[in-house]
């Protein structure tokens, strides 16, 4: 026989033989099993936050890809890249760990008078399940959690699913109005230490997120909702205020560290590719006459010199351009000097948009990711591999990145240009570039940085700032997006909706091959999903989110 008992929305299978009559044995609870009358609060507490932030680095790293982040290199269309199995560990953290924890810690918060890990737990949840609405649509809700008593639940109107959300944003609000400095904290904060005046500036901040995102559907609504907000004052607009998942430098029992570091510095170098185009946009060529001050945090060299690479081991030294590719792409950033021997951005070596050719023996020479955010090294033009058993530059302590102060600048410029809400959009613009740069060069603290290889940051801002005036108002945008998509490195998920939303960054590197497939507007369901639920079907993944009314082919 074969029962199948379902956990919120996921099956677990167990294969048993067992006797029709009942013994003492099964009228015993299982002693190892969490429930309402033994759990203890803040252990259960910790535990959901260690998922949160498993869950935010998955969302981001699967996003990452599809706007030429880190290369998209699994597969060579938009279809094959990810797979519905791609998806279900972070499903599986959301409906089977996450969402059934956060309901117990409601309740036994309720019950222990904790308005703190009642507020914090709302705004979790909230931001979880404009997660699950942002990769995938329509999702259950309503008839998720209830186990045994319903194994196929089925899924919500996605925009329904938002608006629960920001409903949980406000009942979190209104639980940490509650609170004193008399009442009981959880014991282990790592976001925000207890301060729950932190908590509600997050939360009022996830609200810009959502009439920002929303803005297409309802921009009376988004209006109305992002200036009363910002009069009041209460958002995250200084790097104190960050939120953001804080790794430690501990390497084994367990392994603290940020998963990206854990990959790229131990024995064999990094496993996955930068995207050629992603660090391309920092240098100063081209058009661009400043580099980038975030480049050496951001990125790291680990061979400088191409010399006797050929076309299996470095392709676009010696491949020419994709015929499809317009003129003035030179997105081939390892490859030598663009033909001007002063740039001299040899050694950024990483893959383009949809190459999945096999791989060649690189590991010691592709590039690594930086100082920031995951805690590696600061590239001070050493070139040296950073296979070194985990003993490089800031050891890991990086953070993942989830709703930063210049975010919430860059959303506000945005809403300022788009919407006409409060705000200068340049000055905002200006900013969020500000303390994007600081939050890198903040990291300096973890590992040594030669400052003297940083680029001015007051030139490249009066650059970007002088194309800013002088654009129209598309062009505007594409500068704040732009601008935008570069302070999001390590965070996927809010460039992935950025992009669906604006079209922004325009005129990314396209796929290497010239059929792209089709562009995933919304990721493919999870096979856990829809393998194990009778009501679930597979989905196209050109559907679209309901917040994403622009048109099919906006982009590629």
């Amino acid at each position: 026989m074969k029962n199948i008992i379902k956990l919120g929305l996921i099956a677990v299978v167990f294969f048993f033989a067992a006797s029709c009559e009942n013994t003492e044995l099964d009228l015993l609870d299982n002693p190892n099993e969490v429930t309402p009358d033994n759990a203890e609060l803040d252990l259960l507490f910790n535990q959901m936050v260690i998922d949160f932030g498993s869950f935010a680095y998955n969302t981001s790293f699967e996003t990452m890809p599809y706007t030429r982040m880190i290369a998209m290199s699994t597969g060579n269309q938009y279809n094959n890249q990810d797979a519905p199995t791609s998806f279900d560990n972070e499903w599986r953290l959301a409906y089977s760990r996450m969402l059934p924890d956060m309901e117990l810690i409601l309740q036994l918060a309720g019950d222990a008078g904790s308005p703190i890990h009642a507020g914090i737990t709302n705004i979790m949840k909230a931001y979880t399940l404009f997660t699950l609405v942002d990769m995938w649509g329509d999702v259950p809700f309503t008839e998720a959690l209830q186990g045994v008593e319903n194994p196929s639940p089925s899924a919500d109107d996605d925009q329904a699913v938002y608006n629960e959300a920001l409903a949980l944003l406000d009942a979190g609000i209104a639980e940490l109005a509650k609170a004193n400095d008399d009442t009981p904290k959880p014991a282990n904060d790592i976001f925000y230490n207890g301060d729950f005046n932190k908590w509600i500036t997050l939360a009022n901040t996830l609200k810009i997120r959502y009439y920002v995102s929303t803005r297409l559907v309802d921009a009376a609504g988004a209006t109305s909702g992002i200036n009363s907000i910002v009069d009041a004052g209460d958002i995250i607009d200084e790097a104190t205020e960050d939120f953001a998942y804080q790794y430690g430098s501990n390497r084994v029992n367990p392994d603290s560290r940020h998963p990206l570091y854990s990959d790229g510095y131990e024995v064999n170098g990094p496993s996955i590719y930068l995207n050629n185009y992603y660090m391309w946009t920092f240098f100063a060529t081209g058009d661009r006459e400043n580099e980038d001050p975030r480049l050496r945090y951001y990125f790291y060299r680990q061979d400088c010199d191409e010399t006797g690479e050929d076309q299996f081991t470095l392709d676009c030294v010696t491949a020419p351009y994709p015929f499809h590719w317009p003129n003035g792409y030179p997105f081939c950033t390892a490859s030598l000097d663009f033909g001007d021997p002063d740039d001299n951005y040899s050694g950024y070596w990483g893959r383009d948009h949809g190459n999945n050719d096999g791989i060649p023996p690189d590991d010691l020479k592709r590039s690594a990711m930086g100082l920031y955010p995951i805690g590696g090294k600061f590239d001070a033009d050493d070139c040296e591999d950073v296979s070194n058993a985990g003993t490089d530059g800031g050891l890991g302590a990086g953070i993942q990145p989830i709703m930063l102060s210049s975010f919430t600048h860059f959303l506000l410029a945005e809403a300022a240009l788009t919407l006409g809400t409060a705000g200068d959009p340049a000055a905002l613009l200006e900013t969020g570039i500000r303390q994007s740069i600081a939050k890198a060069q903040s990291f300096s603290s973890l590992a040594d940085v030669d400052e003297t290889l940083v680029a001015d940051v007051d030139a490249y801002v009066a650059e970007v700032l002088e194309d800013y005036a002088a654009a129209n108002d598309d062009e505007k945008l594409n500068i704040i997006m732009t601008e935008y998509h570069k302070a999001l490195w390590g965070q996927g998920l809010e460039a992935y909706n950025n992009y669906r939303r604006t079209g922004k960054p325009e005129a990314m590197q396209p796929t290497r091959d010239a059929d792209f497939g089709t562009f995933a507007r919304l990721m493919w369901y999870p096979s856990v999903y829809v393998n194990l639920n009778a009501k679930a079907d597979q989905r196209s993944i050109d559907q679209q989110v309901f917040w994403d009314t622009n048109p099919a082919g906006f982009i590629e």
